[in-house]
C-alpha cells in the first residue's frame, strides 16, 4: 500500500514539474524579447535535455540499487523497488512525451500548404 502511495507521490511530483515547465514556457512565449533567453531563461531544448538527464540518472540509480540488492550489499528491498518504479515511471513519461511530439510533427506535416 505504501508503494502505491509513494508512486502516486512521485507521479504528482512529475506532474508538478511538468506544470512548472509549462508555466515557464508560456511565460517565455509571451515575452517577445529574445534577449531574455540569453540572460538566464532556459530554452525548451534545455528543459528537454535536463529531463532526459534526470530519467537517465534515475535509471542508473535503480540499476545500481538492484545490483547492490542482488549482491547482498543492500537489504532494503522497499527502497530498491521504489527506485525501480520511479525509473520506470520516468521512462514511461519520457516515451509518452516523445510519442506526443512525433504525433504533433506528423500532424503538422499533413497540413496543406
Amino acid at each position: 500500500m505504501s508503494q502505491i502511495a509513494s508512486a502516486s507521490k512521485f507521479t504528482e511530483q512529475i506532474l508538478n514539474s511538468l506544470r512548472d515547465i509549462q508555466r515557464e514556457a508560456i511565460s517565455q512565449s509571451k515575452d517577445s524579447d529574445k534577449s531574455k533567453d540569453k540572460d538566464g531563461g532556459m530554452s525548451f531544448a534545455d528543459h528537454l535535455q535536463k529531463a532526459v538527464q534526470e530519467v537517465n540518472q534515475k535509471s542508473q540509480t535503480a540499476d545500481r540499487m538492484g545490483t547492490e540488492m542482488a549482491t547482498g550489499k543492500a537489504e532494503n528491498i522497499h527502497e530498491t523497488m521504489l527506485a525501480s518504479t520511479q525509473a520506470e515511471l520516468s521512462f514511461n513519461l519520457m516515451v509518452q512525451l516523445r510519442n506526443k511530439a512525433l504525433e504533433a510533427y506528423s500532424e503538422i506535416m499533413r497540413m496543406p500548404v
